[in-house]
């Protein structure tokens, strides 16, 4: 066992695993060996008839069978039955064997027991050949076939010895050589059984290790990041208001200081949001769109959308071949999206000077050939030690430091998480000092028609100070700087607001008469409540407002939860423009 890094001291705690292990293989050849015995028997009756036995030859032979009947027949239920341990079972296929093996013992002493012929030599080679056979159903347990083998081949042994004859020593000393390296088969068997249980075992708590592992490190993420979005998700609010109030009294000196406070929130936010993706691929949260996607226009506009970025840092940034052949995909639109955008964004960080391409093209003439995406870049290289680490989270190769505008070194992971929901795959080729291409293959899609790629310029439209004239607003969060923060937001904005740490005082709020036309509930609050209890409790006194749902949480049941619900659910650190407009959209008075 000391071979294969299994500690021989775990014997004894694995033995009832290893008795299971023994147990289940040693039903399954009872299941299996029923007509080689019958064939096995009959030639012994056979044999036995010739030999001068005569009718009781047959008389055997139909108990043999009747017995080889009942004992499947018998441990087959008790194993369905699943009440008994599998010591005892071994024990009731130790018990069978034996009497089996009584049973053979029975016609050799009949056969022996006639005038000296050369059936008994034929009958020897029958039972000879039983007894390897019998190694089958003794599943690796030495003691059943011991016990067998004293019974049968004893019988055969002394019935060889007591001819008095050369001849019979002679054949007797072969079976004593047969049944030893037999005995010592099965042993070895057995203690095979027993490193590969022991080993399975072994992996099985690795596993378990691992998923723990897993599991802490996905607490540990939605904790941090919960904790750290508090605080960011009050100074956003804040830098909202100053933004605000800096349009409201034309101050360009309170513009300038909104405008540098949103922007680093906004960095902090990128890096949050990385952490939030991660936990949201690891949560199946993240639902695939299927359709087809035409694949050459969504890099056209990936670079687009990239070149300020590309020119800003001396870089060229293109089209592998400026007439590239349309390529159709089966994918998610939104999902390729933000895969290539991750591959180029990696490229313009880790590229120093030169270009970074984008190609795509069949794999093949055929239906079942997929499509290749590429992004090569003229950068610095990943060494190829590092490659297959880069898609791990947080490696990144040659920031030692930790400089922040590099990303947290998530890119590539949340890539590689993207591609397996596709069912693509991912691969890397790289040169150090001249350069990496990075490849996704996805499935190719019919010639159909193609889905219109949704406009990422919308998404980037300029949020505008929306103003409304007292409307009521429910806020729901258990941090007072959040609430102060969010209330003096929205007042510069003309909202008449109710700020509230807990469902309990929502619903007094809403009792007292303040009928909320708009609800912001945080997702988790004190005393382990969350703000769908306190929403499901406000639905239930008649408040039908619609409701945003904000949350700094990442851990993935409760965001899947949250999404369940089918409200809409932000997360923070909230921009307050983005909120005020929402909550202005839900009660339609967005001027957009």
């Amino acid at each position: 066992m000391a071979s294969i890094g299994v500690d021989t001291k775990s014997t004894d705690a694995l033995l009832p695993l290893i008795q299971a292990s023994q147990a289940r293989l040693g039903i399954e050849q009872v299941r299996r060996i029923p007509p080689a015995h019958f064939l096995v028997d009959l030639c012994v009756a056979w044999t036995a008839y010739k030999a001068g036995v005569g009718v009781g030859a047959w008389i055997w032979f139909v108990v043999m069978t009747l017995a080889q009947t009942g004992r499947t027949i018998h441990l087959v239920r008790l194993d369905r039955s699943g009440r008994l341990a599998p010591s005892r079972m071994l024990l009731y296929l130790t018990v069978w064997l034996t009497v089996l093996g009584a049973l053979h013992a029975v016609i050799m002493a009949m056969v022996f027991s006639q005038p000296p012929s050369n059936v008994r030599y034929v009958l020897t080679m029958i039972l000879v050949g039983n007894a390897a056979g019998a190694v089958s159903p003794a599943a690796g347990h030495l003691a059943s076939y011991v016990w067998w083998e004293v019974v049968y081949g004893g019988t055969l042994l002394a019935c060889w010895l007591l001819q008095g004859t050369l001849e019979g020593l002679a054949i007797a000393m072969l079976l004593v050589a047969l049944f030893a390296i037999l005995t010592f088969y099965v042993r070895d068997q057995g203690r095979s059984q027993a490193e590969l249980v022991a080993l399975t075992d072994s992996l099985r708590r690795e596993r378990d290790r691992a998923e723990r592992a897993s599991q802490a490190k996905t607490r540990f993420f939605s904790a941090a990041s919960h904790d750290l979005r508090q605080p960011l998700t009050a100074l956003s609010y804040n830098a909202a208001t100053v933004c605000a109030l800096a349009e409201v009294q034309q101050d360009e000196t309170l513009a300038k200081v909104g405008q540098g406070i949103s922007r680093a929130l906004e960095e902090s936010r990128s890096l949050l949001d990385s952490l939030l993706e991660v936990s949201e691929l690891d949560a199946g949260a993240v639902r695939v769109g299927w359709e087809t996607v035409e694949v050459t226009t969504l890099l056209r506009e990936v670079v687009e959308q990239s070149a300020s970025v590309a020119r800003e840092r001396g870089l060229e940034l293109r089209l592998a071949h400026e007439r590239m052949s349309p390529c159709l995909a089966w994918a998610d639109v939104v999902l390729l999206r933000r895969i290539v955008q991750n591959l180029v964004g990696n490229a313009l960080k880790f590229t120093a000077s030169g270009t970074v391409l984008l190609d795509c093209r069949y794999l093949g003439d055929g239906p079942d050939d997929g499509v290749e995406i590429a992004v090569a870049d003229t950068g610095r290289g990943i060494p190829a030690e590092a490659q297959e680490q880069v898609f791990e989270e947080f490696f990144q190769v040659g920031n030692a430091e930790r400089d922040r505008s590099r990303g947290l070194g998530l890119g590539l992971a949340i890539v590689s998480r993207l591609v397996r929901l596709l069912e693509g795959s991912i691969s890397l080729s790289s040169v150090p000092g001249e350069g990496s291409t990075f490849r996704v293959a996805l499935r190719r899609a019919a010639a159909a028609r193609v889905h219109a790629l949704p406009d990422p310029a919308s998404k980037a439209r300029p949020v505008s100070l929306v103003r409304v004239d007292g409307q009521r607003v429910l806020v729901v969060d258990d941090e007072r700087e959040i609430r102060e923060s969010l209330s003096t937001f929205m007042r510069t904005l003309g909202w008449n607001v109710r700020a509230v740490p807990d469902g309990d005082a929502a619903l007094e709020a809403w009792d007292s008469g303040f009928e909320a036309e708009v609800l912001v509930v945080d997702f988790r609050l004190r005393d382990g409540r969350s703000g769908l209890e306190v929403l499901a409790s406000l639905r239930e006194r008649g408040c039908a407002a619609p409701c945003v749902m904000i949350t700094g949480d990442t851990e993935p049941g409760r965001i899947t939860a949250a999404r369940a619900v089918g409200i809409r659910v932000m997360y923070k650190p909230v921009d307050g423009f983005v909120l005020a407009n929402t909550l202005a959209r839900l009660l339609d008075r967005d001027p957009a």
